[in-house]
């Protein structure tokens, strides 16, 4: 199990000037040839996602104005906070900024033929399935796993087992993605 503080982390400008991404963790790390991997981006302008073939995406808006994924003839998708919205990796898809404002969001991306990610809000306490692996980041509350405490812009990530997430207060909320194999991984 490791811990991170987003506002600790090290920041990523994009190459095209149109937003930064904090990599929360990557499996396995150090690596271009992921099995998964979870950041968070803030995007500051319209602009291009990249194109990652072979990998299937789940964003989840955090904060800032709705953004609508153009996806060309695939898709179209207005992204609403807390609401996570998955899409392949192959298409070009264009983010468009509500009135120019400024978003962040949580992103996993996992190899289609290894794994696949589940991701979701939980407002409960609540136990982890034995996935092969998972990260949570908290939206706001207070959160106990293991010995830690976690509140808003923390979280942890972990490649197996199962794992008690305690709502220490009466509201809270995180973004709990599961990481499943696919059979012969």
């Amino acid at each position: 199990m490791d811990y991170f503080d987003m506002r600790k982390m090290a920041v990523n400008l994009w190459r095209n000037g149109a937003g930064e991404t904090r990599e929360l963790c990557s499996f396995p790390p150090a690596t271009r040839d992921f099995n998964w991997r979870a950041s968070i981006a803030s995007i500051a302008a319209n602009g291009e996602f990249a194109v990652i073939p072979g990998t299937d995406r789940v964003i989840t808006l955090l904060e800032g104005g709705e953004m609508t994924l153009d996806g060309g003839k695939a898709f179209r998708h207005t992204l609403r906070q807390f609401q996570p919205f998955r899409f392949s990796g192959e298409h070009k898809v264009r983010a468009q900024l509500t009135e120019g404002h400024m978003s962040m969001d949580f992103n996993v991306i996992t190899r289609r033929d290894r794994c696949q990610a589940k991701v979701r809000v939980a407002d409960r306490t609540f136990t982890t399935f034995n996935s092969r692996g998972g990260v949570v980041f908290v939206l706001n509350g207070a959160w106990q796993l293991g010995d830690k405490l976690l509140t808003a812009e923390q979280g942890a990530y972990w490649q197996d087992g199962c794992h008690t997430l305690r709502l220490l207060k009466s509201e809270g909320q995180l973004l709990f993605s599961e990481i499943t194999w696919l059979p012969g991984h």
